[in-house]
């Protein structure tokens, strides 16, 4: 079945926080077989869109990202170093934020599953956001393929 997603998403800016209209089209009936996903977001006046094959949008996010200025970020839950995925699993537009511990490996997302009954109050989705984001960067460990998705696509 076909879905779409819409809301407003923060951009880092070179004239600070901005926010922009942004839909994302899905179908998740194929998700195991052949996923796909489309974001569209307006900013300044342009439409950018970036399309992906992973279910859990993160490609999807990453080409959009390479498609936006230079110095224009998404800053949203799916780009942010606390936005974790499930270490035994994930689901389409969910993460967990970690904004309150520091996450250092894999094995610190299975004992933050393992040994706390408060994972659901962690839950958020991948364009939620708030005032502790941090854009990812390699030099803080995050349980999340945005980054490594986009460092490939930089790559290629």
């Amino acid at each position: 079945m076909k879905k779409v997603l819409k809301c407003e998403v923060p951009l880092l800016t070179p004239t600070g926080k901005v926010f922009a209209p942004i839909q994302i089209d899905y179908d998740d009936t194929e998700i195991i077989s052949n996923p796909s996903s489309e974001i569209t977001l307006c900013y300044n006046g342009n439409e950018y869109k970036g399309n992906g094959t992973d279910y859990l949008w993160t490609d999807t996010f990453a080409d959009l990202q390479m498609k936006l200025p230079n110095d224009v970020k998404l800053a949203c839950c799916m780009t942010c170093r606390h936005g974790n995925m499930c270490p035994y699993g994930n689901t389409e537009n969910q993460l967990f934020c970690t904004k309150d511990i520091h996450i250092s490996s894999k094995e610190d997302m299975c004992n933050l599953f393992d040994q706390t009954d408060s994972v659901k109050e962690r839950s958020v989705a991948s364009l939620d956001f708030c005032d502790n984001f941090v854009y990812q960067s390699e030099e803080y460990y995050t349980y999340n393929d945005y980054l490594y998705q986009l460092n490939k696509k930089a790559n290629s």
